[in-house]
């Protein structure tokens, strides 16, 4: 904690450099920072939400088909995460980096000694290392969540998800009006830059892939490659026999002498 608050430190006084020292600005210089030390993670995880959306529809034609048999639902399922490269669990790791980031800022601030008093003003913040009397970070902060697990849902019909669409907000809302207001306006900064790097995901993998298939589109191409299969099958039986009553041996005799 004593590291993180020397760093933050240190920013400010790179601010001073520019001419323009506050407090503020550092921890939004610091944010755009770590944003980019994490870059690759959260690159790698957007991109891998994304393509969850993409094969959704196959996902729950899987599981509508072999519902009845749960160990080769999971097996078909798993298959499918393989052969698009999809990591149902990569969310989680940006998350939990970001956990131990989120609490050494709010112990260095909690606790943090301004070495200039005025320059911890930001904005309409008297001080960021009080909470904002006006609650205007918090309702930012509760905005900049939803926006972003909304734009980067996997599947917006699904229950859980929805309810976690509106849990984390108004949770992040709760806890951010009694924290040191630089907590929040790292948040905010946090997710705005999220947001700006998901919608550049999602507008790069669209002009990859425009075309996406809905559930009934993935149904009817599972029961065309079926039906293809099957018309194959037929198929091959008659070259054996020359038709499916005549495809053994004895029909074949039984055809010659007529």
């Amino acid at each position: 904690m004593q590291w993180f608050a020397q760093v933050i430190q240190l920013v400010y006084e790179f601010t001073g450099q520019i001419g323009i020292p506050n407090y503020g600005l550092a921890i939004i210089l610091m944010t755009i920072l770590i944003k980019l030390v994490m870059f690759p993670l959260t690159q790698k995880q957007m991109k891998s939400m994304v393509a969850m959306q993409e094969i959704q529809p196959k996902a729950k034609y899987i599981q509508q088909k072999y519902k009845d048999d749960p160990q080769t639902m999971q097996a078909k399922t798993m298959e499918l995460y393989k052969e698009h490269g999809v990591n149902p669990m990569g969310g989680c790791l940006p998350l939990l980096i970001q956990m131990p980031i989120f609490i050494a800022f709010y112990q260095s601030l909690f606790n943090f000694k301004f070495t200039v008093v005025e320059h911890a003003a930001f904005l309409w913040v008297p001080n960021i290392g009080k909470p904002d009397p006006y609650f205007i970070l918090a309702i930012l902060a509760a905005v900049t969540t939803y926006l972003q697990q909304r734009i980067s849902m996997v599947d917006t019909k699904d229950p859980t998800q929805k309810s976690m669409l509106y849990f984390m907000p108004i949770f992040m809302a709760f806890i951010a009006y009694k924290l040191p207001a630089g907590l929040p306006l790292y948040w905010v900064v946090f997710n705005i830059l999220g947001i700006a790097q998901q919608l550049y995901v999602n507008q790069s993998r669209k002009k990859l892939n425009p075309a996406t298939n809905t559930g009934i589109e993935v149904e009817l191409q599972e029961t065309q490659k079926e039906n293809q299969a099957k018309i194959i099958e037929k198929v091959a039986g008659r070259g054996k026999g020359g038709n499916d009553d005549h495809g053994d041996p004895y029909a074949r005799k039984k055809g010659k002498k007529h």
